[in-house]
């Protein structure tokens, strides 16, 4: 006969086999106690499985040592109690070690790829390797070069990811916390995120981040730019400037553009950081005048007078002459409503 283990993807909870000694009587008639010893072998290993998916390994060790001496001859429980013991140890030792969050993210990965108990032990062990960095150097610290948030997301806690990466953009506004705020935003179903996600583009359009986004559309932008639009010049640098006229961006209404802009391209110990000139710096500055001319060109106190969208339309033309002629076949000042 086959043998239930803990390292599948099938996970049986403890409802679906009384407990030894459970008042009445078990669904066949026979008394709770009486059940047969496979039956007894596969309640402990659904309460193993379980103290595995909360991260109680020290339950989880006790039912299957339990479990291994009840079955000596079975390699199968043998060497699941072993392993969930070996876990136990290297988490106490994570634990007490200089960096805990490192040490966790590095048992997390051990367990890749996981099914079943072990993976919902995977995301347990992601949170509190961003627990123990939050704790450690606050909410805009980085393990990896990602801040906690990121590793509350990868757990698939996007609430509590968001409110730490809203903490960390109050901080500092990088545009990998603000990419990450936005996924987290996305998966909420916030509106705010494609606002979040421009921001994030118009600081950095390079970070690595926009390749993961959980955005498609915004994802596609640098597809879009070079596929569509034919920008073979950069093109992840005008992403922010063709997500806008393709609609997938609104207008950068209460982006302060110039704050923006200063920051430069490029996050720490990226290349392009720190050397203005390369391509990746001028195109990313062409695409942030393009986009602050666009703003110019589609606000009402521009609108009021001709003469100004005349002059922001023509800086957009000599900018990126196919994102201009884009920009006019979509209606130009219909982008107003962003």
């Amino acid at each position: 006969m086959r043998q239930l283990s803990l390292f599948e993807g099938r996970t049986l909870t403890a409802e679906q086999v009384p407990l030894d000694g459970a008042a009445g009587l078990s669904p066949g008639g026979a008394p709770a106690g009486q059940l047969d010893l496979f039956a007894r072998r596969t309640l402990r290993l659904s309460l193993a499985a379980e103290a595995i998916s909360a991260g109680e390994l020290g339950e989880a060790r006790r039912v299957l040592a339990e479990l291994a001496a009840l079955h000596p001859a079975d390699a199968d429980i043998r060497r699941q109690s072993e392993r969930i013991a070996a876990l136990e140890e290297r988490l106490e030792r994570a634990r007490g070690s200089a960096a805990p969050a490192a040490a966790l993210l590095e048992i997390a990965r051990g367990l890749e790829p996981a099914s079943g108990a072990l993976a919902s032990l995977h995301r347990v062990l992601l949170r509190r390797t961003a627990e123990a960095l939050r704790e450690a150097e606050g909410d805009d610290g980085r393990l990896e070069g990602q801040p906690p948030g990121y590793y509350w997301l990868a757990a698939g806690d996007a609430a509590e990811a968001h409110a730490s990466l809203a903490a960390a953009a109050q901080a500092r506004r990088s545009a990998r916390t603000l990419f990450l705020l936005a996924d987290a935003a996305t998966s909420l179903g916030e509106p705010a995120a494609r606002r979040l996600y421009l921001e994030a583009l118009l600081r950095d359009p390079f970070d690595a981040a926009l390749a993961s986004a959980r955005d498609e559309a915004v994802r596609g932008l640098p597809d879009v730019a070079r596929y569509e639009l034919e920008i073979e010049d950069e093109p992840a640098a005008w992403s922010a400037p063709v997500g806008i006229v393709t609609g997938v961006l609104p207008l950068p209404l209460g982006i302060a553009l110039d704050e923006v802009s200063s920051g430069g391209a490029g996050a720490p110990g990226r290349a392009v950081a720190g050397r203005p000139g390369s391509s990746e710096e001028e195109a990313l500055g062409r695409a942030r005048r393009f986009v602050a001319a666009l703003a110019t060109a589609s606000s009402r106190e521009a609108r009021r007078s001709g003469e100004a969208v005349i002059e922001a339309r023509r800086a957009m033309k000599r900018l990126a002459p196919a994102l201009f002629a884009a920009y006019m076949a979509r209606g130009g000042a219909a982008l107003q409503g962003g």
